[in-house]
């Protein structure tokens, strides 16, 4: 028997996350949603995989672009966070004005968040339909880590961070 999608939907949120912004850009036009379904598939070569519901609005402009970024946000960037998963309205490059925020423009052509902890900058190398979703494959062609800072987390329908012990 297949499980509901509310009850399995209702499971995952107390998978803890960490908050990503995915971004893209197709003729020097920018676009970008937030993210915690982001994993690293593999090392050799280095590939990392992002779930992108298709009804995001960001979803159109990363099937065709051919290349992302993922930017791995601290707890200090909640704000972004919140802007890039549409809060308040806000869409496409307008959400690339969120506060103090630097952007600069990868190898790919792809836009990187100056201040993210990490920024993996990516070429799509697969897209895998899944039905609501599909996983977009990237070969990570250049990585810009900063200093260590704390992440921001996802849980169960909240922000939150990590304390290391």
């Amino acid at each position: 028997m297949a499980v509901d999608a509310r009850e399995f939907k209702r499971g995952m949120r107390q998978l803890a996350s960490a908050v990503c912004v995915v971004t893209t850009s197709v003729d020097g036009v920018r676009n970008g949603l937030t993210a915690t379904a982001v994993m690293s598939l593999t090392a050799d070569p280095p590939q990392v995989g992002v779930a992108v519901n298709k009804s995001a609005s960001a979803f159109a402009m990363l099937s065709t672009s051919g290349r992302f970024a993922v930017n791995v946000l601290s707890r200090a960037q909640q704000p972004i966070a919140e802007v890039f998963s549409g809060a308040g309205g806000v869409k496409g490059a307008a959400r690339f004005e969120t506060g103090d925020a630097r952007w600069s423009t990868g190898v790919t052509g792809a836009p990187l968040l100056d201040a993210a902890s990490v920024s993996l900058d990516c070429s799509t190398a697969r897209q895998v339909d899944l039905g609501t979703h599909v996983l977009f494959v990237g070969l990570v062609e250049d990585v810009r880590a900063c200093d260590e800072r704390a992440p921001l987390l996802f849980l169960d329908g909240g922000w939150g961070g990590l304390i290391r012990d």
